[in-house]
């Protein structure tokens, strides 16, 4: 039951198909482009950005909640983070961290800009 939830959670989280490129999932979210696993190994290492499984484990220590998945996403010239975490209640839970520092950022501000 709980893989089953864990499955279902995942497939509404990444929605999209992982070879989807990144100028199609900007949408209208506010300059916020994510990219590819192979774009954000280069950005991981050209920008020494954090490695992105570091910040999800403590995303879902510090939430209490089972790690989802975790992208790497550039918004207005800034690297984030979007860390999908599963929480006990079922609820999927959305952290976004500032993909240098390690830092929470506000979603609602970064869309502001």
């Amino acid at each position: 039951m709980t893989t089953m939830l864990i499955l279902a959670a995942l497939a509404t989280t990444l929605g999209g198909s992982p070879a989807r490129p990144a100028a199609a999932q900007q949408g209208g979210e506010g300059g916020r482009a994510c990219l590819s696993a192979a774009e954000t190994r280069e950005n991981v290492s050209s920008h020494h950005l954090r490695e992105p499984m570091a910040l999800l484990r403590e995303a879902a220590a510090q939430t209490r909640a089972e790690p989802l998945g975790v992208r790497l996403c550039r918004w207005n010239e800034q690297f984030v983070y979007e860390i999908s975490l599963l929480r006990r209640d079922g609820r999927v839970l959305r952290v976004f961290v500032d993909a240098a520092s390690g830092a929470r950022v506000n979603a609602r501000s970064k869309q502001e800009r």
